[in-house]
């Protein structure tokens, strides 16, 4: 039985989301009943022992005839040419390429391939189903892709050959890829660039070439709209282009925080897939002047010292950083400190965690926060460091992060305060870092506040007579900021949160995911 309208390519979208198909197929060398009906794919076999997979034509990628493919050979090895036309070989099969859902987070990508005798069948249900996913308009047909060769452990154009392209080429996106040569690349060739065709950015890289992609996306929005944005309190305006994020970089905190896992074929399938959700991004200024926007965490003190050491070690790669962090925990310097905040009335510690269809973001995605409900906080002392969390900031090393109950789209950011105290709480702290289960909410020493917007100034800790000698010595008891893995050396900062301003593909986990999609049962 089978429903079909004739019309343009409108037409055909609507006509296969209303689409009622229902045929025989051979599936596995047995013969399966196979049922489409609102945008569900369902197939079982005729005989016992029974078993029925259910598959949402959303976590479906692609559909093509199975004449064009070799058969044995995987779709890492062998990848389509022309699309073959149903007319000229009259195919007998085709093949369905989907994602699934496993432990821990982590997509894969599968194919089932259906046989029938007739092709005029083959070619209606190739067809019905091409339309249907061609009407999920979310879904990125053309994107700018750019590669950081020396992110992480220098395996980004690897990564893009083994693991994204062959998706990519599976999907039918048409990628345009750049692979940089310097820092602010990303961000300089989105300033300039003809984006009008595009309909998404990707980038494979870390949590700094991610940050160069959207600080490039929303500085040009900007400049198209003429808004000033070094004036700390415009309201920028969001980019027109979502953004991807591949992880192959160190600790991949963005990537851990929107996808549950730094697993890159997840990333991809996700990217393909086209939901995407609103993501705070923070700016930082000072004196008028926008230094920076962030996604994942802006850290003064103990993290600022890390990363401005350990560029003297790059030759070591990602272990750079555990070799500068370990100096520092035994130096723990403390650095005076002014933090005034807008607090939000919501703590952190009494949130719910942000999951897929947050409620809170979802009430914030429209709204104006309301300041009224808020107020200044001001916090002095003495600081081992002090961070503004826009995201959870976990990875494989910390899977709480700073704030497990950061939420990534309420327009506010979790200010962590970690007190300067004695070296054997500060690995307390690591090790609280490193727990599963336990956060730093309890710990004594930690204090946290959920902001709209915050200030940071630093004190004076000594006075000196001498000019020079007071310059040198002054300097020292001062930190710099790790900005998403960047060095910024303006101490004294105003963040600003701008609620949702950036979209960015992900499939946000669950407490409670439907994982099954085959039952099986015998008689």
């Amino acid at each position: 039985m089978m429903q079909d309208v004739a019309g343009g390519p409108a037409d055909d979208q609507r006509a296969a989301s209303k689409s009622v198909l229902l045929n025989t197929f051979v599936v596995k060398k047995k013969r399966c009943r196979v049922y489409f009906h609102r945008g569900t794919l369902i197939w079982e076999t005729e005989r016992p022992p029974y078993t029925r997979w259910t598959l949402p034509l959303t976590d479906v990628l692609a559909v093509r005839y199975g004449d064009d493919w070799i058969p044995g050979v995987s779709v890492k090895e062998k990848q389509p040419t022309q699309p073959t036309s149903p007319t000229t070989v009259c195919p007998t099969n085709f093949i369905l390429h989907y994602a699934v859902r496993g432990p821990k987070n982590k997509w894969r990508h599968h194919s089932v391939t259906m046989s029938h005798t007739d092709p005029r069948q083959v070619a209606s249900w190739v067809k019905t189903i091409r339309n249907y996913l061609l009407g999920l308009s979310c879904r990125p047909r053309k994107v700018m892709l750019f590669i950081n060769p020396i992110g992480g452990k220098k395996k980004g154009v690897k990564i893009w050959e083994k693991d994204v392209q062959p998706l990519m080429t599976i999907a039918g996106i048409e990628t345009k890829m750049m692979v940089t040569e310097r820092a602010g690349h990303i961000r300089d060739a989105l300033l300039t660039a003809d984006l009008s065709d595009l309909h998404a950015v990707v980038c494979i890289g870390g949590d700094g070439t991610f940050a160069e992609a959207f600080n490039g996306l929303i500085l040009r929005a900007a400049k198209d709209q003429q808004i000033d944005p070094n004036d700390p309190d415009a309201r920028l305006p969001g980019p027109a282009l979502p953004v991807g994020v591949i992880p192959s970089g160190s600790t991949d905190t963005v990537a851990y925080s929107l996808h549950g896992t730094t697993d890159v074929e997840t990333a991809a399938i996700h990217i393909i897939f086209g939901d995407s959700i609103g993501l705070d991004i923070s700016a930082v200024h000072s004196n008028r002047t926008l230094l920076r926007l962030y996604a994942s965490v802006l850290s003064y003190g103990y993290l600022g010292d890390v990363i401005r050491d350990s560029e003297k070690f790059r030759w070591m790669g990602p272990r750079r950083y555990d070799w500068s962090g370990f100096k520092k925990i035994l130096a723990n310097k403390g650095y005076e400190g002014e933090i005034e905040l807008l607090s939000d009335p919501c703590h952190p510690a009494g949130s719910t965690r942000c999951m897929k269809n947050c409620l809170r973001c979802l009430q914030h995605m429209h709204s104006i926060p309301d300041k009224e409900i808020s107020r200044w906080v001001t916090v002095r002392g003495k600081f081992f460091m002090v961070n503004g969390a826009n995201v959870s900031c976990a990875c494989s090393r910390s899977p709480m992060g700073f704030s497990p109950h950061c939420h990534v789209g309420d327009g506010c950011v979790d200010v962590i305060l970690i007190r300067h105290t004695s070296l054997i709480n500060n690995i307390r702290l690591l090790l609280r870092l490193s727990s599963k289960r336990k956060t730093l909410y309890e710990l004594p020493f930690v204090e946290v506040y959920r902001a709209r917007e915050f200030t940071f100034r630093a004190l004076p800790t000594l006075q000196f007579e001498n000019g020079l000698n007071a310059g040198a010595r002054s300097s020292s008891r001062l930190s710099v900021w790790n900005c998403d893995g960047e060095v910024i050396d303006s101490t004294n900062v105003k963040i600003r949160v701008h609620c949702q301003l950036l979209k960015v593909y992900t499939r946000r986990t669950q407490d409670s995911a439907r994982e099954p999609t085959c039952i099986s049962c015998s008689t």
